[in-house]
């Protein structure tokens, strides 16, 4: 799952500099080791498993299976545009070819390349405001994929920038200026740097003006060999980001002090990028089981995960540490990062590690291997699309199998197959989205509740979201068939609450899928203490829950596919170009 806050950086550095253990390179160990917690499988899970042939039935063993190759650390943790990505979704495509689905990508393959660029920063780049040259990287910065130049351009600030719609502008304010929006929350600046919000009609460039407490996205903007998709179809204007000092050569006033309709002084911008293709394509996997009813095998039930993850850490951690550390003082894992520990943490943090060091020596990690992050998701489609393409009789109408890339760097994968649809996008019915369903015990910290009291999983814990977001004939199904199968899971809808703050609805592929009107359920079994950290690994998984979770969902896909009619879509319909708010 995407987390906007978090994605590009490793957040427990500077927590585990100071923990016990020594940092050494990243090693290869094949060595079966106990796992700090073994969760409730029955017994220790070792760091590498020797694969077995997997079966046309949903099983544990399956699963288990397919997730020890899938984040392996040889997929050096499958960050888009690099070889560990590359190999795993030829993995991916090898497998839907094994099992004789028809390939659904580009030119007749499994693959839907996207048009994704590395991004340099060309560091002649120039911003002149009230006569000084501003710092690239210290008061100015620019993302996006295309040059921008101004000549003695006015600026006219609109107005604060909320997290959802655009302050007015006129034709007439906006002719020949730069128009300026202030940024004061983490909601506004995720729309700024995800491009959602365009240049009016008639501006020459979009100018985001930081306060104080956000300015620290600079560093980001300025890194090199960032990645960006360059899709002419869609909105990808370049954008352009200053801090408090630089406002006020612009304004003679810092942003606090701005009102909707100032206008500045005149600016001269030359920002330069030079985009190349990186050293392997980024690719979504797409694949299709045909329908056994011809009046209905040109409708598609969905079925989606990603197959990203993010990549690896700039140095090596003690992995015990690191893996006591955030179950003691971060059990929500990247969603704590601001969480350090107290001296009576690391009093038990200490006392914890000792009694592992009796038993094994420190093992140093920096590969992110996202096993649960997505690989479960990702294992789990691919189980029900083995399950589905040997029985006997098939769904009567065709299920889609999309394995989206890039959904840590903001649901590209998703974002580019819905604007480039295989099939035509209002024959999708509906679109089922597993992602992080290898967890959920008791003991992980699935989420926080809207008003912030902490949720708990359990051995029959699942969260839904967005089931009747447009549907709740989806809603209502989703629900039956957890009855009348016997599935038999307690259903956690507390992060589907209107206005939840960590906004989970917005923040995984299917909402791409949503956003054009296709109904869709997203389920997980949430959060847990090594999301977004290099302690999610295949040991840690709970393979039974994973396999009831992935046997739930292939019930629903088969009920989606067999139903003589299509889910209802009558709640309100979103805005495809518009900014998701749960």
């Amino acid at each position: 799952m995407t987390n906007i806050s978090t994605r590009w950086l490793l957040a427990a550095a500077v927590a585990t500099a100071t923990m016990p253990g020594a940092v050494h390179a990243q090693t290869n160990d094949a060595t079966k080791q106990t796992p700090v917690d073994a969760g409730v499988n029955s017994t220790p899970l070792p760091l590498k498993h020797t694969p077995r042939p997997t079966t046309g039935a949903i099983t544990s063993q399956d699963l288990l299976t397919r997730l020890y190759i899938f984040a392996d650390d040889s997929l050096a943790g499958r960050d888009v545009g690099t070889e560990g990505h590359f190999k795993a979704t030829t993995y991916l495509a090898a497998e839907l070819k094994r099992l004789g689905l028809k390939p659904m990508g580009d030119s007749g393959t499994y693959f839907q390349t996207l048009p994704l660029k590395t991004r340099k920063v060309d560091r002649m780049s120039s911003f002149v405001a009230g006569g000084s040259n501003l710092t690239l990287g210290g008061n100015w910065a620019f993302s996006g994929a295309q040059n921008i130049t101004t000549n003695d351009a006015e600026v006219f600030y609109a107005g604060p920038l909320p997290e959802e719609g655009m302050p007015p502008v006129t034709p007439e304010q906006a002719k020949g200026r730069v128009i300026a929006y202030g940024i004061g929350s983490n909601g506004a600046l995720q729309r700024s740097i995800l491009g959602r919000v365009e240049a009016p009609d008639g501006a020459v460039a979009v100018l985001f003006l930081l306060s104080a407490q956000v300015r620290g996205v600079l560093p980001y903007l300025m890194q090199e060999g960032g990645l960006s998709v360059v899709d002419p179809s869609t909105p990808s204007a370049s954008r352009l980001f200053v801090t408090d000092s630089a406002t006020m050569k612009i304004f003679n006033v810092g942003l606090a002090m701005l009102t909707p309709g100032a206008v500045g002084g005149k600016v001269n911008v030359k920002a330069v990028v030079d985009m190349q293709l990186p050293p392997f394509p980024t690719r979504n996997v797409v694949a299709m089981l045909p329908g056994s009813d011809p009046k209905l095998a040109a409708q598609y039930v969905a079925i989606g995960a990603h197959s990203d993850h993010v990549g690896t850490a700039s140095r090596a951690v003690d992995h015990d540490s690191l893996y006591v550390f955030n179950k003691i003082v971060r059990p929500a894992g990247a969603e704590n990062q601001d969480k350090m520990g107290n001296a009576e943490q690391f009093v038990q943090i200490n006392a914890e590690l000792a009694e592992l060091r009796k038993n094994r020596p420190a093992r140093s990690d920096s590969i992110f291997n996202g096993a649960d992050d997505d690989g479960s998701g990702s294992m789990s489609v691919l189980e029900i699309a083995e399950y589905l393409a040997t029985q006997k009789v098939k769904p009567k109408r065709s299920t889609l199998f999309v394995f989206h890339a890039g959904e840590e760097r903001g649901l590209w994968g998703s974002a580019y197959f819905t604007e480039h649809p295989t099939v035509p996008r209002d024959s999708i019915v509906a679109q089922l989205n597993m992602d992080m369903v290898g967890r959920g015990s008791a003991t992980d910290q699935t989420g926080m509740s809207a008003d912030g009291k902490e949720l708990r999983g359990g051995p029959d814990y699942v969260q839904l979201v967005g089931s009747r977001r447009l549907s709740t004939e989806l809603g209502d199904l989703v629900e039956q068939v957890n009855t009348t199968k016997k599935h038999n899971f307690k259903f956690d809808y507390a992060m589907d609450t209107n206005g939840h703050p960590m906004n989970i609805y917005c923040r995984s592929d299917h909402y791409e899928y949503a956003k054009w009107g296709v109904p869709v359920t997203f389920f997980t079994t949430g959060g847990h203490s090594a999301y977004h950290q290099l302690t999610d690994e295949p040991q840690y998984i709970d393979y039974p829950h994973m396999q009831r979770v992935t046997r739930l969902v292939a019930d629903i896909a088969t009920e989606l596919g067999n139903r003589a009619t299509r889910p209802q879509v009558n709640q309100p319909k979103l805005d495809p170009r518009g900014t998701c708010k749960q």
